[in-house]
């Protein structure tokens, strides 16, 4: 009888470990992009709310009601090191882009959808899993085609 347990725990534990587990990957590639991104200044503005509040400049609001993201000509490398000491979420970004100035309003219920809105002009290769400390996102530099 106790071996039967055990054969039984041995072939069930593998089965149940792998319902509790998944990862979402992606992929996404700009192939249209006339110029490669640079240091130079590049705008991005988001905003999800038509609402009039008042926009903190340079702040990260996490409540139970969402995240707000408000950068007003914040570095790119900057910002996701921000986002990474408030969720463990690992970004790896070439030197390059890592300058880039950014301006961004962003409000989502959930920091994947935050950050998701964040990269959406941007190359890239996501692996998010149910815990934003072990999701990680690596931004590509584009290159146009000719």
């Amino acid at each position: 009888m106790g071996n039967f347990f055990l054969y039984l725990v041995v072939l069930v534990a593998p089965l149940i470990q792998i319902n509790l587990t998944s990862a979402e990957l992606g992929f996404r590639s700009n192939s249209k992009v006339s110029q490669p991104i640079s240091s130079s200044d590049v705008t991005i503005f988001k905003s999800s709310t038509s609402e009039h509040q008042p926009t903190l400049k340079n702040s990260i609001n996490s409540s139970s009601k969402g995240v707000q993201l408000h950068f007003r000509d914040y570095s790119l490398g900057e910002i996701l090191k921000n986002i990474h000491a408030e969720t463990g979420i690992r970004f790896n970004i070439p030197p390059k882009m890592e300058k880039t100035l950014v301006t961004l309003d962003i409000e989502a219920r959930h920091w994947k959808g935050s950050v998701r809105k964040l990269i959406a002009d941007y190359s890239r290769v996501e692996v998010w899993t149910n815990k934003p400390k072990t999701s990680q996102i690596w931004l590509l530099e584009s290159n146009p085609h000719n």
